[in-house]
């Protein structure tokens, strides 16, 4: 696992698991970060009811297109099944939210897969005000 930076984004396209209905919000203002950063968004919620206002897949296999990076706001054990759906899917990284997203466990048995990994909120790293300053404690540039 290293530090977030724009080079972790070089792909431009992420797949966005755990784009929540609960806090739809949150889940704009991330999505937003990644588009005004020129990166495109498939975001994925299997329990998709209607309640979006983008397009949102209910799984992988529904995708256009896989890319090579994952970005995962879930809770541990849902981001443990995300991983276990990536896996063979020709994803290269992953981005977790937060530690308790991603415990150490987990974490290895992404670089045992191959999968280069990264913790952190992507806010810290396009987003802008207050998410700049935790992004510069937190190491991300």
């Amino acid at each position: 696992m290293k530090n977030l930076s724009k080079e972790f984004f070089t792909e431009k396209e992420v797949i966005f698991m755990g784009y929540s209905s609960r806090t739809p919000q949150f889940s704009n203002m991330i999505y937003k970060a990644f588009t005004d950063a020129g990166i495109k968004v498939y975001p994925i919620n299997p329990r998709k009811d209607g309640k979006f206002d983008v397009n949102v897949y209910s799984n992988i296999s529904e995708l256009p297109k896989t890319p090579k990076i994952a970005y995962i706001l879930l809770n541990n054990e849902n981001a443990r099944k995300a991983v276990e759906q990536l896996m063979g899917t020709g994803v290269e990284k992953i981005l977790f939210h937060r530690g308790k997203t991603a415990d150490q466990q987990l974490l290895n048995d992404c670089a045992a897969a191959g999968i280069e990994t990264a913790v952190a909120c992507p806010l810290m790293l396009f987003g802008s005000g207050l998410h700049k300053l935790h992004a510069f404690f937190a190491g991300v540039k």
